[in-house]
């Protein structure tokens, strides 16, 4: 697929009960929240919460998203929040209250491995492209902030493994043509759609599991829900409920998760503009419903045009939309290096560093 696949940049909740942590419907859910939310502290999640509503107490700089990310560690299905469980409320500079050091600096530099004799037989060939930040833009500080998580991901995983990282920018090009014949190794960020509903994907869509193996997630990017707060879709608690309705979604954004849960026509009427802020006006005219795309893109521009007070997060509908390294199932020196990613990852999200990276990637774009 082309760059339309891809988004800016990415929760909604379901709720657990008191008694044995199951999950309660939106209507079932009513409590007012008695332990103050505020910015680098820690929060205890009571009846009631959800994270939008966390992150707009707090006021929370990039929303949800953010309070997700700071969170992976307890939050492993963005759709529930348990009861008892404590959440990390970021620092105004974006920061943990809880943090302790990383091996990343402030604006941490790419780090190129030292080949020894041990380095396997070539370098795995590896590309991006730009436009798309936070994550990867030749501009950005190490290439934008997933750019450099792949490029310590390798040096963690297996220093010995010789590497380069170019960008493409001909996006359609790197699953159409580059990694299919062999010519490149590796390519991301691509997200991966939920493969288990391949039945329900378009071709293209589906090729992205059929053709293709995938690293561990590189980010998990919320997917959210908005309408107008007297809309009868704002009480909306399946994706079963927003059938006959009408979708927008900005044109650069993909549909995978949209086609695996038979959100397309016929089923809704889907309306796609071009400017990634062209569906707001089209919801304060009446002319759509619902309004889905990123949440950290979608609430920086509700915000930007003051529509805050009238917007409603549907957030039992918000999904989570993950960011992986893409291989050819054909190029077996390729998924024989998935590992190394794999590695280097999970030594990424032990040590903190992996949050120091999407913080300050992140930081880097709204600041600008």
């Amino acid at each position: 697929m082309t760059k339309n696949a891809k988004t800016k940049s990415q929760a909604a909740i379901a709720y657990a009960s008191l008694l044995g942590g199951a999950a309660l419907s939106v209507g079932m859910i009513g409590a007012t929240p008695v332990q103050a939310q505020e910015q680098c502290a820690t929060y205890t999640i009571v009846r009631g919460d959800t994270l939008s509503q966390i992150a707009d107490r707090a006021e929370v700089r990039g929303g949800f998203q953010i309070l997700f990310n700071a969170n992976t560690d307890v939050l492993e299905n963005p759709n529930v929040v348990e009861i008892g469980q404590v959440l990390q409320i970021p620092c105004a500079d974006g920061s943990l209250p809880n943090a302790t050091s990383t091996r990343v600096a402030a604006t941490p530099a790419i780090t190129e491995p030292t080949p020894t004799t041990t380095t396997p037989a070539r370098a795995l060939r590896i590309i991006t492209g730009s436009g798309y930040a936070p994550f990867t833009d030749e501009d950005l500080e190490g290439g934008g902030a997933l750019t450099l998580m792949v490029n310590r991901a390798i040096v963690e995983g297996n220093p010995d493994q010789e590497f380069s990282i170019n960008f493409v920018n001909d996006w359609g090009a790197h699953l159409d043509s580059l990694l299919p014949t062999g010519a490149m190794d590796m390519t991301f960020p691509w997200f991966r759609p939920d493969c288990s509903k391949v039945a329900f994907l378009s071709e293209a869509s589906a090729n992205r599991c059929t053709q293709f193996n995938h690293s561990e997630p590189l980010y998990d990017a919320l997917v959210g829900y908005y309408t107008l707060n007297d809309s009868a879709y704002a009480s909306a608690a399946s994706y079963t409920e927003l059938k006959g309705a009408r979708l927008c979604r900005p044109e650069a954004w993909f549909t995978f998760d949209l086609e695996a849960e038979q959100l397309m026509p016929p089923n809704v009427e889907l309306v796609r503009p071009v400017p990634q802020d062209g569906c707001w006006q089209l919801l304060l005219d009446g002319d759509v419903d619902v309004v889905t795309l990123d949440a950290l893109p979608a609430e920086e521009d509700y915000r930007e045009l003051g529509l805050a007070d009238l917007i409603t997060n549907i957030d039992a509908l918000a999904s989570k939309q993950t960011m992986h390294v893409f291989v050819s199932k054909d190029n077996a020196f390729a998924n024989e290096a998935l590992p190394i990613i794999n590695a280097g990852l999970e030594e990424l999200r032990l040590s903190g560093e992996w949050f120091e990276i999407v913080r300050n990637g992140i930081l880097e774009t709204v600041e600008n």
